[in-house]
């Protein structure tokens, strides 16, 4: 039992953190503008893509640089069928997007529902030919500790070239904004615990002993139940602290005088909610009886 739970925490992400630092190509406009969208939950019965479509087209249009921000995609309760079958979708609608805006610059942040292992080396594999051979250099941080580590940690550099795209990251750092999916929050806010929540959805729609539990799910969003247990599990005040927390155990490059977070995961449209001298942004859900509303904000290259 416990060689196969160590297993399971190994292919799902018993690692530090994937962090790196955006930075801005000359080619690219300055400010940047950029969309956050994240939680679509696409695949299963809860969401509402149909009525955002036109909503998301018009984010990514009025920015240079589309994060998606984690959870696009729900494998564990997809209708489409297995997991190959529902991967391949979630990889088709990605590309749509990009070859409609191939001069776009395209970031996929880990999200609870989509980090799964195969799905990450599907995202791996599609990324591969926009990578950027010209990314500036990783550098060490001697100052920064991982949650996780006690070594000096690397400063991953990702350049916003035009036509990129950037993959498999679980939090980026733009001039003074910083991005994560916002599920870094449970499982104590660190690494091991994070996989332990992650792998609460790794399983797929037609392996899965969750049916019955999708099956109350839906029912309680249908009742809205959902939304009174998003405003007590996420607060927005207690929410906004734990990032704060968590981005503070993380090199201090990440966190160090960020004066805006955008996150997803709680399901609750925050807009620039100022908490602990930061600003905090959430774009919602497109899932039923849900706000839902990319956040697009201006960003200045220089810190």
């Amino acid at each position: 039992m416990l060689k196969r739970r160590k297993k399971q925490l190994s292919e799902h992400g018993n690692t530090s953190p994937r962090l790196a630092e955006l930075v801005p190509d000359p080619d690219l406009a300055d400010p940047v503008q950029l969309a956050f969208i994240s939680d679509l939950h696409l695949f299963s019965s809860r969401c509402h893509i149909e009525r955002h479509e036109a909503t998301i087209r018009r984010a990514i249009e009025a920015s240079n640089v589309c994060v998606w921000g984690g959870d696009l995609f729900d494998f564990c309760w997809s209708r489409l069928g297995d997991g190959d079958v529902s991967r391949n979708a979630a990889i088709e609608w990605l590309e749509a997007w990009r070859a409609e805006f191939p001069d776009k610059v395209f970031i996929y942040l880990n999200g609870n529902h989509d980090a799964q292992a195969s799905f990450r080396q599907s995202l791996r594999e599609w990324a591969l030919p926009y990578q950027q051979e010209s990314d500036p250099p990783s550098v060490s941080d001697p100052g920064g500790l991982g949650s996780d580590s006690t070594e000096a940690a690397a400063r991953v550099r990702l350049r916003l070239q035009p036509g990129a795209v950037h993959v498999d990251w679980d939090a980026v750092r733009l001039a003074d904004l910083l991005m994560v999916h916002g599920d870094v929050i449970e499982g104590g806010g660190h690494a091991a615990g994070l996989a332990h929540y992650r792998n609460r959805w790794a399983h797929e729609s037609d392996k899965s002993p969750a049916n019955l539990k999708n099956g109350f799910y839906d029912a309680a969003v249908s009742a809205r139940l959902h939304l009174a247990a998003a405003g007590v599990a996420h607060r927005r005040r207690s929410t906004c602290l734990r990032l704060l927390h968590w981005a503070r155990q993380q090199p201090t490059w990440l966190h160090h005088d960020v004066q805006r977070v955008v996150f997803g995961h709680t399901h609750r449209c925050l807009r620039g909610v100022h908490v602990a001298g930061i600003d905090f942004y959430n774009g919602g859900a497109a899932v039923k009886h849900v706000k839902f509303e990319p956040v697009v904000l201006s960003v200045s290259g220089g810190v």
